[in-house]
């Protein structure tokens, strides 16, 4: 018998130098979730991340440290598709990321830890700073990219698409666009002057003028220019109101 008949990964598969945290593909994602190999030491990483996320704790940051090279982007990825859980052809993350973990010490106990992970709602921005456009600050490139997980457009046309969206009550970009135009998002979504006519279209069919939608599109976009943390602050918790 083979080493390679006995392991449960194709070692005909090209393994990457480097993780890309933004790609976010469908292919890319099932593909990173079966070529990760848990070890005793990671699984217990992760069963002490779930327990400590899903505890009272209120601090708010974590620190992933590691020598070069030694799979920190990986992990950090890995654990995003933990929590935000989006489904990979038809199958949660969460479920694919839990058959990785058979065979190792404790198993039944660590995907027990990680299942409590159900009843939380997570929304998991995935972005490497050093890739980032940065020149308006900080705080608006977190903002852009949280805007880009919403799958809204990167610039004033969605953050003005985020407005409405909070003060429709709804984060559902799919079902506010078919409801509110003969468009569905998938079609124009990637065609800026098809969705700022449906931005625009929907802003006024709220019974709002021309000269309205201008003079907000200016102050948004003069917000931009001049977006803060405290401004970020104020952007999500209107989003976790909904």
């Amino acid at each position: 018998m083979l080493i390679k008949e006995i392991l449960t990964i194709d070692l005909s598969v090209d393994i990457k130098n480097v993780i890309d945290l933004e790609d976010m593909s469908e292919a890319e994602t099932k593909d990173e979730i079966e070529n990760y190999i848990i070890t005793d030491g990671l699984a217990k990483e992760y069963a002490d991340f779930v327990t400590k996320f899903t505890s009272n704790i209120v601090e708010t940051g974590v620190w992933i440290s590691g020598f070069y090279g030694s799979g920190k982007s990986y992990f950090g990825k890995l654990l995003g598709y933990m929590l935000s859980n989006r489904s990979i052809a038809g199958t949660p993350a969460r479920d694919r990321i839990l058959q990785r973990f058979t065979g190792i010490r404790d198993e039944a106990l660590t995907k027990n830890t990680i299942s409590r992970l159900k009843n939380e709602i997570c929304r998991v921005v995935f972005l490497d700073v050093a890739k980032q456009d940065t020149s308006k600050g900080l705080a608006f490139t977190l903002f852009r990219n949280f805007l880009k997980s919403l799958e809204l457009p990167e610039n004033e046309h969605g953050f003005f698409l985020f407005q409405l969206l909070v003060n429709d009550n709804t984060i559902n970009i799919f079902d506010f666009i078919s409801k509110n135009t003969d468009k569905k998002w998938p079609d124009i979504k990637t065609r800026l002057i098809e969705y700022a006519k449906a931005i625009k279209s929907i802003y006024m069919q709220k019974g709002n003028s021309e000269s309205d939608y201008n003079s907000l599109i200016t102050t948004i976009r003069r917000d931009i220019d001049q977006f803060s943390a405290t401004r970020l602050k104020e952007e999500l918790e209107s989003y976790l109101k909904i």
